[in-house]
């Protein structure tokens, strides 16, 4: 009767230890929590990253980093789809508080492996910096101004049009925004305004839409002082460099200007 039991008080706390253990293995799959705050990051298909926060509060940052690069990204909302465009390999996950001036601690961290990679497929997502709803506005008015068109050049071309001609640079807008800011292709397409940064994401995202692959590039152009955003289109299975802002600024004086650009006048620093 003793040695009964024993056996089952054993077999129970076999069991408790087990459930335990995996509690653990699955709270670790989701995420670290670090102070009160706590966040989940996980892989979605080797294709974004997700970021969801119990917790959410502004002013919170995500560093990814692969290799050599680093990526910083603002959390905009409590559940954040970020990109996956930097190749196979590891990537590290940060997510981070800011302390004071240029120091921040980490709240999170998760590394995840990428085995599967594929370039096109990396940028027909909706993810930050480009973000349009399936069934919201920008979606609508990229079906609408291609609906007519057959292949991938013209719809490029159509949409190319719509922003050049309809998107005016805001001048005063630049003035106040700092290394936070994220473009709200919602609110780009109500105020028709906005910088470099609105206009190539409202493109990618409106091309992207179509499943035409799109990148959002950020660097140099010769004849532009400040840091600038551009996007390269992938047409007939070449990337070309695609220059909405600046070409928008020809339009409205009446200047005619090729679409496509020459990769020597850019200098691409960072691609999403």
């Amino acid at each position: 009767m003793v040695a009964s039991h024993r056996k089952e008080s054993f077999v129970l706390c076999k069991k408790v230890i087990s459930l335990f253990f995996l509690f653990v293995i699955l709270f670790a799959s989701f995420g670290q929590a670090y102070g009160s705050s706590t966040f989940m990051i996980s892989m979605n298909n080797n294709r974004t990253l997700n970021i969801n926060s119990l917790d959410f509060e502004e002013g919170i940052r995500v560093l990814v980093e692969k290799d050599n690069s680093r990526y910083y990204y603002s959390l905009m909302d409590s559940d954040e789809v970020l990109p996956l465009q930097l190749g196979k390999g590891k990537y590290s996950v940060k997510i981070l508080e800011k302390i004071s001036g240029s120091r921040y601690k980490v709240l999170a961290k998760e590394v995840f492996n990428l085995n599967k990679f594929d370039e096109e497929e990396a940028f027909l997502v909706s993810a930050q910096p480009v973000v349009w709803e399936e069934d919201g506005q920008v979606v609508k008015l990229a079906k609408d101004l291609t609906k007519d068109l057959a292949n991938d050049k013209d719809k490029v071309k159509a949409i190319y049009n719509y922003i050049v001609k309809n998107i005016k640079y805001d001048y005063n807008k630049i003035k106040c925004l700092d290394n936070n800011y994220v473009p709200d292709n919602i609110d780009t397409l109500k105020t028709l305004s906005g910088i470099c940064y609105d206009y190539s994401s409202l493109f990618a995202a409106m091309l992207r839409s179509l499943d035409i692959p799109t990148k959002l590039i950020k660097g140099y152009n010769e004849e532009i002082v400040s840091y600038h955003a551009w996007n390269e289109v992938l047409i007939d299975d070449d990337w070309v460099i695609i220059d909405t802002t600046y070409d928008a600024a020809y339009y409205q004086v009446n200047r005619d200007i090729s679409m496509i650009k020459s990769s020597n006048e850019y200098n691409k620093i960072r691609e999403y």
